[in-house]
């Protein structure tokens, strides 16, 4: 009969019960319970629908066991499935009610097996605890092998959940071997058993048992149709990986378990899926998404009332505050988090709590306090079984102790978490407290030793790095370059600038030179059939941002002719932004299997003086502890020089810089070579402190190449001024944002010479650019695409078969998402995440607009904006702008650049010549008058940046 039932819908099968109540059985209620409890796993909401219909049969046939049944498959439903657990404890209570009444002893213990989950849930464990205790002895009364083993797993977890893992082990291997007991019968529980072993032995710091026992549950579920049971298993193995480091895998597993969830309408476990993918998130610094996922981590599980989870959403709330040195924040959402776990009975969670107040307190110079709180921590965390936990309560100890000169504590501190990194392979843990000792061992002198510790710690966040996809690899190390700095300095104090050049080298830009080496896709684009929705998705956002944008553009033209649109608005283009960015992510995790190769972990520098011609020496800057260093590598040497200024100098000037830059295009022409000489005293002033020091090394060399760090890529090198002349006068002057790239911009080989020249006036406020584009076109003997014909994807198309491409139009640099840095077009914006889709095989890109060259400089001296981006597509050379450009003037500069070109002359002198012919007023007359055209602003705002040769 349950078989007829089940194959009707719900209405269906409500009338066939009333039609048929008088022919159930106990057994086949019983059944339909069972089959309750089975699509609880695979289907809540049928689950629920089951449940419903047993307790009307029972109201049907009058008869308490039914409506039992159907109690109790409505509180496994509501609790397991949906979260619900205030709900399920009252249906548990009203099941067992029914049972007692009727003197069923047994069935009223079994009525409490689920119940215990939900308790734990709303943080009564006493209570759970007491139940538990009186549930076991009634079935080992009565024999009752299976009910034992299930309730030893709920006990488990409840010790579990206030941080008793040792105690919860033992229940676990009880159940486990109970289940296997029983045969068949059992057998089908053993999975769920090992997920739960393997949370609690990852908390005893057994990291491969728990791998181990994630994977056996993995073995297990295969081939069961149970992928509820699937996700929890992968979920625990996520969380592992990521305690060892292995962030990448971890989210991957994490993504995919929650879309198993939302699937199945279980928003409580996709939001607790939420929560550990934010743990990840803390680690790779974007703090704005683990605060937006925690908030609603909170929201959902404060109205489930349950209070561990909301205190760990907390907690990584404050995390995330310090991290954005919000500390007032940070101290508040600590203390909340500290009295639900203490609520909560949770010792070790109270523990880790305190360590974050530790950092907290060392970031604000309390470092005495922060001693003793992250000591006080480490004894409990110790006390509780938990190693890992311990060993970062050690290293916040040390770097307190250090900062207290208490060096023997700090090293003995670094050493204990040292060693459980090692034993378990944890390379956060490992490259820290290296670091540290590095540290102690400078101070006390022993430079080698202390070298030897920061290689090492060197490579283990290496190994990080190179674990993570590789848009996230320059937000995650943005904090942690002092490692590279401080190999950089100890090498330079043993005399040997090779390898701490080789250290410069690794510490900048590698996600770009990982994307080249290892050949990473960064298109949209599906790679299996299950990316296949979230392209389509990434594609629907990408259309409606284009449509907002040029809604936007319309209504700034209407607001100036008196009128005006309500929408769209700037918040909801960036919150779009913000989606597909997210998306965008989610499909580069999940085909990021470079980052689960060993053999790549290891930064590879390439050998760079191979590829330097006799006249040509590069010039690489490296900012160390405020220092700004100079590398010098020619052919035959490399040397290191550190120069007298500060950074801190250069941060200084560079406003007036760009200030000046900025007042030139309001000024009238007779005031204009007055802010020229108020320039030169800045740019004199920059010359003194980057190049002068180092300016009898150069004098001798015809060719520059210069790689800025941090602040310096805004430093316009061609542009300073010595007070007789600038150093473009003097040297060819090219850019690179790391010495390794000169290797990917050599010798670009395309089947073609043809040009394609795209100009765009956005809707005529730069005319001179359709101009621009018209006359390169016919200069180069090529092809053009003008206004209307500038699509994105005729531009592509043209583009990508071209060995030279100009684009001439507006450009907008978007310092809050480089991602959307572009350039107009007609029919939306060629944006750095458009540029990632382009397949390149061009010997020269211009991009002749306003800040083109200008990039975001992120963790590890990454340059984040449309530069990288036409790098990765295959571009040999760029040209590119440092400044809002003059449009009349940019179209002169562009078409001398080409005649020279043309004359045969390479692109670094093609285009140096062209910065000279308006320099020395050899163009320019009536209001463009030579005088005029010699400020920087009309000559200077365009560098090259790669290969300088022949076109």
């Amino acid at each position: 009969m349950t078989d007829e039932l089940n194959q009707k819908g719900l209405a269906a099968a409500r009338q066939f019960i009333h039609s048929n109540a008088s022919r159930f059985r106990e057994a086949e209620a019983v059944e339909l319970k069972l089959q309750a409890d089975q699509l609880l796993r695979a289907n809540v909401r049928r689950s629920v629908d089951t449940s419903e219909l047993l307790r009307e049969l029972g109201e049907i046939n009058d008869s308490p066991t039914y409506r039992a049944l159907g109690l109790l498959a409505e509180a496994n439903a509501r609790s397991i499935g949906l979260g619900e657990h205030q709900q399920a404890v009252a249906l548990y209570d009203e099941a067992a009610a029914i049972y007692q009444a009727t003197g069923r002893e047994v069935d009223q213990a079994k009525s409490q097996i689920g119940k215990l989950f939900a308790l734990a849930n709303l943080g009564r464990h006493e209570e759970a605890l007491e139940t538990a205790t009186w549930a076991s002895h009634v079935f080992e009364e009565h024999g009752e092998k299976l009910l034992l083993a299930k309730i030893s797993v709920n006990m488990g977890i409840i010790h579990g959940r206030v941080g008793v893992d040792a105690r919860a082990l033992e229940l676990f291997d009880r159940a486990r071997d109970l289940y296997r007991a029983l045969g068949n019968e059992g057998e089908t529980f053993v999975p769920r058993v090992e997920y739960d072993r393997a949370i609690v032995l990852r908390n005893l710091g057994r990291f491969q048992a728990s791998i181990s026992a994630s994977e056996a549950a993995l073995r297990l579920l295969s081939g069961m149709n149970q992928p509820v049971d699937t996700a929890r298993a992968q979920q625990s193995l996520a969380v592992t990986y990521f305690i060892l480091s292995r962030y990448n895998q971890s989210l991957e597993l994490l993504q995919e378990v929650r879309e198993v969830f939302l699937a199945d309408g279980r928003q409580r476990d996709a939001i607790l899926a939420d929560l550990f993918i934010s743990d990840c998130l803390l680690q790779l610094r974007r703090f704005g998404d683990v605060l937006e996922k925690c908030s609603q981590v909170r929201e959902v599980f404060t109205g489930l009332g349950t209070r561990f989870e909301v205190a760990q959403a907390l907690l990584n709330e404050a995390v995330a505050h310090t991290g954005l040195a919000d500390y007032e924040e940070a101290e508040r959402s600590l203390a909340e988090a500290r009295r639900l776990f203490l609520e909560d009975g949770n010792e070790v969670w109270r523990a880790i709590a305190d360590l974050e107040y530790a950092a907290i307190l060392l970031r604000q110079g309390r470092a005495e306090l922060a001693l003793a709180t992250a000591l006080e921590a480490g004894g409990v965390l110790g006390a509780q079984g938990a190693p890992y936990w311990q060993a970062r309560a050690n290293l916040a100890a040390g770097r307190a102790a250090m900062e207290l000169k208490r060096r023997d504590q700090a090293g003995q501190l670094a050493r204990e978490a040292q060693r459980v990194g090692e034993a378990d392979d944890i390379p956060w843990l490992t490259y820290q407290s290296r670091q540290m000792l590095s540290e102690l061992a400078r101070v006390d002198g022993n430079t080698d030793a202390a070298l030897e510790l920061q290689d090492r710690a060197v490579h283990e966040l290496e190994r990080l790095r190179g674990r993570l996809m590789v848009e996230f690899r320059a937000d995650f190390v943005q904090d942690k370059q002092l490692v590279y700095e401080d190999a950089v300095l100890l090498s330079l104090d043993l005399g040997l600038p090779e390898r701490g050049f080789e250290y410069v080298e690794r510490s900048k830009s590698r996600a770009l030179l990982d994307m080249l080496d290892l050949r990473v896709d960064m298109s949209i684009r599906a790679r299996s059939q299950d990316d296949r929705p979230l392209v389509e998705q990434l594609g629907n956002l990408r259309a409606e941002r284009d449509r907002l944008v040029r809604r936007m553009g319309l209504d700034d033209e209407l607001s100036e002719r008196g009128r005006s649109l309500s929408e769209p608005t700037q918040t909801e283009t960036v919150k779009l932004e913000e989606r597909i960015t997210q998306l965008w992510h989610t499909l580069l995790i999940r085909n990021a299997d470079y980052a689960q190769e060993a053999s790549i972990w290891h930064v590879r520098t390439e050998p760079i003086q191979d590829y330097l011609a006799p006249e040509t020496m590069l010039v690489e800057y490296f900012v160390a502890r405020g220092r700004i260093l100079a590398c010098l590598v020619t052919r035959q040497s490399i040397r290191v020089v550190q120069l007298p200024g500060q950074l801190n100098d250069v941060r200084a000037l560079l406003p007036r810089a760009w200030l000046n830059l900025k007042t030139v295009p309001r000024s009238p022409a007779d005031r204009i070579p007055h802010l020229a000489d108020k320039l030169k005293t800045v740019l004199c002033s920059l010359q003194e402190i980057l190049i002068a020091p180092i300016e009898h090394q150069l004098a001798d060399h015809a060719q520059l190449i210069i790689v800025p760090h941090g602040p310096l890529h805004y430093v316009p090198f061609h542009a300073l001024h010595d007070g007789s002349g600038y150093l473009l006068e003097r040297h060819l002057i090219s850019y690179l944002p790391v010495a390794s790239l000169l290797r990917y911009c050599q010798g670009v080989q395309s089947p073609t010479k043809d040009l394609v020249a795209i100009g765009h006036s956005k809707g005529g406020l730069l005319p001179y650019t359709v101009q621009e584009a018209r006359s390169i076109a016919a200069i180069m003997g090529g092809s053009s695409l003008l206004e209307e014909q500038a699509t994105l994807d005729r531009v592509r198309e043209r583009a990508a078969a071209c060995r030279s491409i100009h684009i001439a139009t507006h450009g907008e640099f978007r310092s809050d998402n480089p991602l959307f840095s572009g350039l107009d077009l007609e029919d939306g914006s060629l944006t750095t995440l458009e540029t990632f889709n382009w397949r390149l095989q061009a010997s020269l890109v211009t991009l002749s607009a306003c800040q083109t060259g200008w990039s975001v400089v992120g963790g590890g001296d990454e340059l984040l904006g449309l530069m990288r981006a036409f790098l990765y597509a295959g571009a040999a050379t760029l040209v590119l702008s440092l400044w809002a450009v003059h449009d009349r003037s940019t179209a002169t500069l562009m078409e001398l650049f080409y005649r020279n070109l043309v004359d045969g002359r390479s692109k670094g002198e093609a285009l140096r010549g062209a910065q000279l012919s308006l320099l020395r007023g050899e163009f320019g007359n009536g209001s463009d008058g030579a005088q005029r055209l010699a400020h920087p602003y009309f000559w200077a705002p365009f560098y090259l940046v790669g290969d300088t040769g022949p076109l």
